[in-house]
Order: structure tokens, then sequence, then C-alpha cells
């Protein structure tokens, strides 16, 4: 399994998870984040930059023995967290700093709609 850049090896228990200082970098960078419906599966952030219009990006994904850091810190930042099981899921074989290939872009552009129409709401 690949997350950031760096292989988390679970059956050799060798486990390469991302910094707390790289995980809140990356975090704070994010829009928004996306997870599955209890939160506890996959974390993944995305950034969408609205002025040059390209296809957002990803700025982190979070696996599951990172998860309990990954939520703390998403709360502490008051991120908005989007609960999307099969979308969590489809974006978790992105790798932090790739933007999103044309065949997911249709569900991610959903979100990042609702994502600024609540924004703009406020």
């Amino acid at each position: 399994m690949y997350t950031n850049n760096k292989i988390f090896f679970y059956p050799n228990k060798i486990d390469f998870s991302i910094s707390k200082k790289e995980m809140t970098r990356k975090i704070k960078e994010a829009d928004f984040l996306i997870s599955d419906e209890k939160c506890i599966h996959r974390l993944i952030g995305l950034k969408y930059d609205d002025k040059t219009m390209s296809a957002p990006k990803i700025t982190i994904t979070c696996l599951r023995h990172e998860m309990a850091t990954a939520k703390n810190i998403a709360f502490t930042f008051g991120k908005k967290i989007f609960y999307k099981k099969d979308l969590s899921a489809r974006l978790c074989k992105y790798l932090s700093g790739q933007e999103i290939l044309p065949s997911d872009y249709l569900p991610v552009a959903q979100v990042v709609a609702d994502y600024y129409s609540l924004k703009n709401r406020k």
C-alpha cells in the first residue's frame, strides 16, 4: 500500500507513517477532507485552485494506522470532512501532490461544488 510516497508493509509490521509535522502541514494546506462514513479507514485532503481551474490536487492520504492523529489535526484546524465511502476509496490510490485524473473528476467536482456552496453561505 502506498501512502504519501512512503510504503506501509503490514505483513512485515514495518510502519513508515507520515510524521505529525508533515501531516499537520498537509492537512492545513487542504481545502477540505474526504473520508469513509465512520472516518476510521482513510482521510484524503484536497486542494482546489478556483483561479486556475486546474484539477483538484491531493494534499494528503492518511490510512487507518494514521487516523487518530489525522482526525485530531483536522479537528484542530476546523477542516470540513465529507463522509463519502466510495469516493474516499477511489481517491486512496493517489499520492500526495498528485492531481485528480479525469476519470475521477466528476464525483470530486460535486464535492468541490458542495464545499464552495457551504463556504459561501457563511
